[in-house]
């Protein structure tokens, strides 16, 4: 039977905690990741991806539908004075109705109108003709000459005392009495005529005021069987010809000009991703080569998607947000509005 010696059981302690600790040590090593491969992953964790969606090449304010007021009648266009492609100043005349001839009658019509009413005030104020009043003096005049001869051949028939019948008295009493009531009524008459009653003066002036509302009236009517244009713009597309009538559509449709934009729809998720300022990519087949913009208003409204992606199998009702993107360079775009686009807002 062996015996173990003091020296060896040293050594046997010393190899046991050796073993020991390496056990310890080893896990704990396998466990720390390296330094560079943390910081790495932390820069791409801070990095956001950028945002994507579909949309639109539109002008600044939108396509303007040019349209027409219908009076006595469905607007039908009479001449078209403008083309597709065109550019147009803002009150050029885009197209005259075939109802101006009729609308322009009309006023002068009610011009007419206008005219004998004035005219009638004007009488109203003047009072009576200058004639009627001197033929009215006259009658006065000799009406108080007459009174004064039956005046005075009373007076003497009644100084003759009992040589006179008093049937005669009775007869030039009664000329007397009619004739002062007949002097009466002539002056009253006269007086009739040189003043103006305040009453006919306003009859007149309200058949004035209603002639001159017709008038204006007439002339508003007038001015909508011609189409002006509201804007500076481009015609980019021409619903109604000569002879047709205009329906909901209009009668064209302008670009506004000034700036374009790619109107993007981002998925409300993404939307707190984008801000004002943002710069983005815009690409299509049609425009070549990518375009830049910049991100220059965001919706306060949160609206179902109206653009519908090219394959049906990623379509999905989504609600959306819509965002403006002011093109760098708005030539690039301008003969391609309503192109469906694809948007990437970076971050």
């Amino acid at each position: 039977m062996s015996r173990t010696t003091s020296g060896d059981r040293r050594s046997w302690s010393i190899g046991v905690l050796t073993i020991a600790m390496t056990g310890l040590v080893l896990p704990s090593c396998r466990n720390t990741p390296p330094q560079a491969a943390s910081s790495s992953n932390s820069v791409t964790a801070s990095r956001p991806a950028d945002v994507a969606g579909l949309g639109r090449i539109e002008p600044g304010d939108g396509v303007v539908h040019v349209a027409a007021r219908a009076v006595n009648g469905p607007p039908i266009v009479g001449r078209l004075l403008v083309r597709r492609g065109e550019a147009v100043r803002v009150g050029q005349v885009l197209a005259e109705l075939d109802n101006q001839n009729e609308l322009l009658a009309v006023v002068q019509q009610a011009a007419g109108h206008t005219e004998v009413a004035r005219r009638r005030l004007a009488q109203a104020r003047a009072g009576a003709k200058a004639s009627e009043v001197a033929g009215q003096q006259a009658d006065v005049e000799r009406l108080e000459s007459e009174l004064e001869n039956a005046r005075t051949e009373q007076k003497r028939y009644a100084a003759l005392g009992k040589n006179v019948t008093a049937a005669e008295l009775d007869r030039l009493k009664l000329r007397v009495d009619s004739t002062t009531r007949a002097l009466a009524v002539a002056r009253q008459r006269l007086e009739s005529l040189r003043d103006v009653r305040q009453v006919d003066v306003d009859v007149a002036q309200a058949e004035l005021d209603e002639a001159i509302r017709n008038e204006a009236r007439a002339q508003a009517d007038a001015k909508t069987s011609v189409i002006h244009s509201p804007v500076d713009g481009r015609v980019i597309d021409i619903h109604a010809w000569p002879g047709e009538q205009i329906g909901p559509e209009g009668l064209l449709e302008l670009a506004p000009a000034g700036p374009m934009y790619a109107v993007a729809e981002i998925v409300e998720s993404d939307i707190g991703r984008i801000r004002v300022g943002q710069r983005a990519t815009i690409t299509a087949d049609a425009l070549g080569k990518p375009v830049q913009g910049t991100v220059e208003r965001i919706s306060p409204k949160v609206l179902q998607n109206q653009i519908v992606p090219v394959n049906p199998a990623n379509f999905s009702d989504a609600r959306i947000v819509k965002v403006w993107i002011r093109v760098d360079d708005s030539r690039a775009v301008a003969d391609f509005i309503n192109l469906r686009v694809d948007v990437v807002v970076h971050s």
